[in-house]
């Protein structure tokens, strides 16, 4: 039961430190890169090409889309510092191995199609992007 109480009490504190405004920016950031993520994606499967590189292809672009609008728009920072963007690089690695975690469970175990795959993906790493950019990519 304490650690319960601890985790809890650890997540209301983490909750806590969220910038509404700035997390806000970052979903409207999130859409924008989803749309260009997704877009690539979806145009690569349709043109026959695996889930697994339509998968990397269209992170890859969606991780320079995304530095440029999180680093200028959503945290506003200022630092021109190699150790930033490593920091986001890996943070976006993460997210990318994260995601083709999840693509590949629903694809083979549940059945799901890629397309559908895809989204349900990126709506569960968002989290960890944001607080991985906030607290430690962008961190002031």
């Amino acid at each position: 039961m304490k650690f319960v109480s601890a985790m809890h009490e650890k997540i209301s504190e983490l909750f806590e430190k969220i910038n509404m405004r700035q997390f806000l920016k970052f979903i409207f950031v999130g859409v924008i890169n989803t749309v260009v993520f997704y877009g690539v994606y979806y145009g690569l499967l349709q043109l026959g090409i695996s889930y697994v590189i339509s998968l990397t292809v269209g992170n890859v672009i969606g991780i320079v889309n995304s530095y440029l609008w999180n680093k200028f728009f959503t945290f506003k920072s200022k630092k021109r510092s190699m150790s930033e963007t490593v920091k986001f690089i890996t943070i976006a690695i993460l997210q990318y191995f994260l995601n083709l975690l999840i693509v590949h469970l629903c694809v083979t175990i549940l059945d799901i199609s890629p397309e559908l795959a895809g989204l349900i993906a990126i709506s569960i790493s968002v989290f960890v992007s944001y607080f991985g950019h906030k607290f430690w990519s962008f961190r002031k």
